[in-house]
């Protein structure tokens, strides 16, 4: 009886030792990343936060697939402060025509619920909302400093990874070209490792 017991044990690590060479360990995936491509100005890629604002990410990358933010223009520019846009109904509009169409009050008409946990720190980025902490949209701020009064009330979502100089000269009415997620690296697979038999 031990014996047959031994031997199951010895079957049962040989089985395990067998697949661990054969299963590779893919690699995490990084956070995902948007382009933003500034009319005359240059790029910006962010970096989104997916775990720590999940629906918020989840929102702006469907938009992005959507090309929601093609030609929109950014429409608040306050030095020190924040770069804004994201309203839709700047496509097309010259920014003398912004207050008469009451830009700022506009999005997608998806709105999700506020995940506020991350700081405002400068060159992160922010879903603007109303004086409702839920009603974040396609709206969204660059961070200009360190905003931190606006902590626990706006969502945070990602950060500048590349052209925040592109960020700090934007001004109203410059044009959004176009949106896209970047190609994340694909996981490497390790290589399984090949047994040599025992020299006798």
């Amino acid at each position: 009886m031990n014996r047959l017991l031994v031997q199951k044990a010895i079957g049962a690590a040989t089985l395990f030792l067998a697949l661990s060479f054969r299963c590779p360990t893919p690699a995490f995936a990084a956070d995902p990343e948007v382009a933003l491509h500034f009319a005359n100005k240059g790029t910006v890629v962010i970096e989104l936060f997916p775990k720590q604002a999940p629906k918020t990410v989840a929102h702006i990358l469907e938009l992005v697939r959507k090309k929601f933010y093609n030609g929109i223009k950014v429409h608040r520019v306050e030095p020190g402060f924040v770069v804004q846009l994201g309203d839709p109904e700047t496509k097309g509009l010259p920014p003398s025509q912004f207050a008469t169409h009451a830009i700022g009050t506009h999005g997608s008409g998806t709105t999700v619920p506020l995940e506020a946990g991350l700081p405002n720190n400068k060159g992160t980025v922010g879903l603007a909302r109303t004086q409702d902490p839920n009603s974040g949209d396609s709206q969204f701020y660059f961070n200009l400093s360190n905003n931190n009064f606006l902590d626990g009330k706006y969502c945070v979502f990602g950060k500048v990874v590349r052209g925040m100089n592109v960020v700090e000269h934007l001004q109203i009415g410059d044009t959004l070209l176009s949106a896209e997620i970047l190609p994340q690296e694909k996981p490497h697979k390790t290589k399984p490792k090949t047994l040599l038999p025992n020299k006798k």
